[in-house]
């Protein structure tokens, strides 16, 4: 465990003082598509890697092709002053006409020794504790408490007649929800949480199933593209700044690029919002078209379809 320890020092001690091997970081222009990195390096250990990193203020830190950076980067470079790196920065897709900072750092090797097996004393181990049988438990004698019969009384069911049979009504389940209501309205919560309206117009019973999927991309997508808008009114305001159009017109197209995201995200929410109003205003017409009935005292009037022709069935129970 200790020698872990010293592992971890180790790793983080020659991580601290590798980079200051490294200084005098200089570096410019060659023409419009390559970059000269000039540096000097005090002295290399055995397994060193130099390697170098270049951020940019506008896209963050940039990723350079292996194939397309060349010079003194690696394993075993020499220790010397003016060690030379060239980037070709064209044929990585990016243009020399932004803000950068360069860093040029060394990957330190840290070479793992073999664990070595020492011996050790046997240690007398502590016997284990032998499964001592536990005594029985003795049984305690509980009093038996009767309870008196609580009296009965037995009820004869009346067989049912032909015409008990005939004035009973069988609920179909499709109109067993008559008692909550399934209408329209329920695109109004729609409008609000998209998803969540959809549920109560489920028939039998409110169904959930993907619905709270629908309600958390339509508010993901909202919070993302006022993400967007912030960072392209930010980089418009750079463009704005800029004196020199050659300079400003990566802030321009960065801002662009965020509007384009911004729009997109947006307009995406605004879609799957209406589309989820829209279906369940359609759902709530239906159960309501389906459940019209006029029910006035002991009067029950269905329309139908028979034949083509439009029918009313009228039953008068009594």
């Amino acid at each position: 465990m200790r020698f872990f320890y010293l592992l971890i020092f180790c790793c983080f001690y020659l991580s601290a003082t590798a980079q200051n091997r490294v200084s005098n970081i200089r570096f410019r222009s060659i023409d419009s598509a390559r970059l000269e990195i000039q540096y000097d390096l005090l002295n290399t250990r055995p397994g060193d890697s130099v390697y170098v990193q270049i951020r940019s203020r506008i896209r963050g830190l940039l990723r350079i092709r292996p194939e397309l950076i060349q010079g003194d980067i690696g394993m075993n470079v020499p220790a010397g002053s003016d060690r030379r790196v060239v980037w070709n920065a064209r044929a990585n897709g990016y243009t020399l006409n932004e803000e950068i900072k360069v860093s040029v750092l060394i990957r330190t090797h840290v070479p793992i020794a073999a664990a070595r097996r020492t011996s050790r004393p046997n240690q007398p181990t502590a016997p284990e504790p032998s499964a001592t049988p536990k005594p029985a438990a003795t049984p305690v004698p509980t009093e038996s408490v009767q309870t008196p019969p609580t009296p009965t009384t037995a009820i004869a069911a009346a067989p049912a007649t032909s015409s008990d049979l005939a004035d009973t009504e069988t609920v179909p389940a499709s109109t067993r929800s008559l008692n909550r209501y399934v209408g329209p309205a329920w695109a109004l919560l729609s409008a609000v949480a998209p998803g969540i309206g959809n549920i109560f117009v489920q028939t039998p019973r409110p169904r959930v199933g993907f619905r709270p999927i629908v309600f958390a991309t339509t508010y993901s997508l909202i919070l993302y593209g006022l993400k967007e808008k912030r960072d392209a009114d930010a980089a418009y305001a750079l463009y704005e700044q800029q004196r020199n159009s050659t300079v400003a017109e990566p802030y321009y197209q960065t801002a662009n690029t965020h509007y384009h995201r911004y729009y997109v995200a947006t307009r995406g929410a605004i879609a799957i919002a209406a589309a989820d109003v829209v279906l369940t205003f359609l759902r709530g017409l239906n159960n309501n078209r389906q459940k019209r009935s006029l029910r006035v005292e002991g009067v029950t009037l269905r329309p139908g379809l028979q034949a083509g022709q439009p029918t009313a069935q009228l039953r008068y129970t009594f």
